[in-house]
């Protein structure tokens, strides 16, 4: 076999960066036969990489959500709707500057093909609103730019 059949490509698998076997080859195998059905194209892609890969029960959904994921991106289509999702905390009242970090924090994290999971809360007295926080710290006051919003989540999700 050529050094190419056993490329490796990473992919997010739930919130971690997994590389994955021959999943090029498989998804172009999967697509040549010209399955319809979601559920087979994704037992099919199962089948065609667990040989190469460990794939545990414990993240088996993980991967059947990854791996339909990597196949809509194969064939060209829309795959967005199946990003990880990333739970996140917006503090701040209502309004404006709040809704328009909420969507600042969406439009990132896209990016690293996450999808946000957010949950409101009320303003913090010590700091300016709104606040982004992850886990339990506050990545970001006020309204930073794209720009150094991305740089913030990319320090901060760096350790997967």
């Amino acid at each position: 076999m050529r050094c190419g059949q056993y490329a490796v490509q990473q992919v997010m698998v739930g919130l971690y960066r997994v590389g994955i076997v021959g999943l090029r080859k498989a998804c172009a195998a999967v697509a040549a036969a010209g399955h319809s059905d979601r559920e087979k194209i994704v037992d099919a892609l199962l089948e065609e990489l667990e040989s190469e890969n460990y794939i545990t029960e414990n993240v088996r959904e993980a991967y059947r959500i990854a791996l339909w994921r990597e196949y809509l991106r194969a064939t060209d289509r829309d795959f967005s709707e199946f990003f990880s999702h990333f739970e996140v905390t917006v503090r701040g009242g209502h309004g404006e500057d709040r809704n328009r970090l909420i969507e600042l924090c969406r439009s990132v994290l896209a990016d690293f093909e996450l999808q946000p999971d957010i949950e409101l809360e009320p303003a913090e007295d010590d700091g300016p609103n709104p606040q982004l926080v992850i886990g339990d710290e506050v990545i970001a006051s006020g309204l930073p730019s794209r720009r150094v919003l991305k740089a913030i989540i990319r320090r901060r999700i760096s350790d997967w």
